[in-house]
């Protein structure tokens, strides 16, 4: 599954990052990485989701999530 049909709040694993060039390297730097464990924390509908890496929570556009393959950690 990919990042748009992951439930909120619960964790789950980075299977595969699809996103290239510098957006790709600026997530992998934030730590969305292959074998991550990150968290949906909100669900902004069509717009994206918003995603916890440990401490860290930054938000993706809904392209970039449907680019992330996750599953359940």
């Amino acid at each position: 599954m990919d990042l748009t049909g992951a439930p909120t709040r619960s964790l789950l694993r980075v299977v595969h990052l699809g996103v290239d060039g510098r957006a790709g390297l600026r997530l992998r730097e934030l730590g969305l990485r292959p074998g991550a464990v990150v968290e949906v924390t909100h669900d902004a509908r069509a717009q994206g989701r918003v995603v916890a890496v440990g401490a860290e929570r930054f938000a993706l556009d809904r392209h970039t999530c449907t680019r992330i393959a996750v599953e359940p950690a």
